[in-house]
């Protein structure tokens, strides 16, 4: 099954800790993970990023991870020595300026720092394993779109690789009758230019075999359909394709530019031409297959 490097997926799991998980991935030539998380959840990093690694093999992949509502236990410390010295203090100052009232304990917790606010931050394992199950669905619904994304994809790549089937054919059927033209137009040209020279058959029907030799495509004709059939198989394939299929691409331009350069054929050109505008844009689609 082809797929898209594009896609978006969102996970979620609401339970002790509820974690909401983002994933969108684009183009790019090699796997790229980046991971924003809150800050007290930073050491969680890697291990995201290596989770990810095992389910995704090729693109930028942006993961987005938020902890909304965090009933994290705290623990509430009091600086009793701090509270002793903020007392003195105002025994000092009451007796300054002869203040009759009370000291109260009220007064005394609005002082600053007396109180320490300690979370009590759970273990990694614990956070892991409240976290996987959000990674998990966001992948799966990245992973869905990426496998509609690739179905659009290769139903485009089809019906190009049909285009190339069919202009590959119409070269080899050209490419079967331009000795027997060349022949044609050499005669031709020969009897313009020598009509009172007597022309030497056997000397003609060698400069037709050798032209026929020199250009013999036929072996770019076979691999250039071997391909085609190889970029068909790739669809079933459960493996990342996209640079299998760049591959096979960069070898189809070779054996087209291969033609082009041995046929002398103008029909040929116009069919070449029109294969590698197709190839074109099958190299631009497979960059977006992973």
């Amino acid at each position: 099954m082809i797929k898209s490097m594009t896609g978006y997926g969102r996970g979620e799991n609401i339970g002790k800790y509820h974690w909401i998980v983002e994933i969108r991935s684009v183009n790019h030539r090699f796997l790229d993970i980046f991971v924003r998380l809150p800050k007290p959840w930073l050491f969680l990093e890697e291990k995201i990023k290596n989770y990810i690694k095992g389910k995704i093999v090729r693109g930028r992949v942006d993961v987005f991870i938020n902890l909304y509502n965090e009933n994290v236990p705290v623990n509430i410390k009091i600086d009793k020595i701090l509270v002793n010295n903020y007392y003195k203090k105002l025994i000092e100052l009451k007796d300054e300026i002869g203040f009759e009232g009370p000291i109260s304990l009220s007064l005394l917790s609005l002082m600053p720092n007396i109180f320490n606010v300690e979370e009590e931050l759970p273990t990694e394992q614990e956070l892991w394993g409240t976290l996987v199950p959000s990674i998990d669905d966001a992948l799966e619904n990245l992973f869905k779109m990426r496998e509609k994304e690739g179905e659009n994809l290769w139903k485009d790549l089809y019906k190009r690789l049909e285009i190339i089937k069919n202009r590959t054919k119409s070269i080899e059927e050209l490419a079967k009758v331009a000795p027997a033209e060349y022949r044609k137009k050499l005669m031709f040209n020969l009897e313009q230019l020598c009509s009172d020279i007597s022309l030497d058959q056997q000397r003609i029907e060698m400069e037709v075999a050798l032209f026929a030799e020199k250009a013999c495509i036929t072996e770019e004709i076979v691999r250039l359909n071997s391909h085609l059939d190889q970029m068909k198989e790739l669809v079933n394939s459960k493996e990342a394709v996209g640079r299998k299929m760049d591959f096979i691409a960069q070898e189809m331009f070779r054996e087209v530019n291969t033609i082009a350069a041995k046929s002398l054929d103008c029909s040929i050109s116009k069919e070449v031409i029109d294969i590698k505008s197709e190839l074109e844009k099958i190299r631009e689609q497979i960059q977006n297959i992973e």
